[in-house]
């Protein structure tokens, strides 16, 4: 964290370097109330079911990929098991990452419900969108793989 005189304003330069001035982060913290807080944290605690059911449904996906695997030979199909096989093992890392992230932020939250936890509250609901979307669009493609 760097905080630095510019133009006459104090600015918070965070870890990507956008400053934000100080006046506004006071701000948006005093603006936080306790209801909206709670929101915040529930959010959190229905994201992590989210992440759950998401962790079903790959683990869903390993099992129909083990269920047509045995007995493929061909070389282009061989590729397809094992890039499917890989995209599901790299979804899991990420779907447990992202919920240990949640975590975090969630006991972040409850030990300093002062504090300003919009920004990095909206990052993670961009990483969720992000991951969801993938891993919808994993289920696509492997569903075509295994109709051809």
């Amino acid at each position: 964290m760097v905080i630095f005189l510019l133009a006459f304003y104090i600015y918070y330069v965070n870890f990507w370097g956008i400053g934000t001035p100080i006046f506004f982060i006071l701000k948006t913290i005093a603006m936080i109330t306790e209801a909206q807080h709670l929101a915040l944290i529930d959010e959190c605690k229905e994201w992590k079911q989210v992440l759950t059911t998401y962790r079903e449904k790959i683990n869903k996906l390993k099992n129909e990929l083990y269920l047509f695997a045995p007995g493929k030979t061909d070389h282009e199909t061989v590729e397809g098991i094992e890039h499917f096989h890989n995209q599901f093992h790299i979804q899991l890392i990420n779907l447990h990452d992202l919920k240990h992230e949640i975590k975090h932020h969630i006991f972040e939250a409850e030990k300093h419900p002062n504090f300003g936890h919009r920004i990095p509250h909206h990052y993670l609901k961009d990483k969720l969108d992000i991951l969801f979307g993938f891993i919808e669009k994993l289920e696509k493609d492997f569903h075509q793989f295994l109709n051809k």
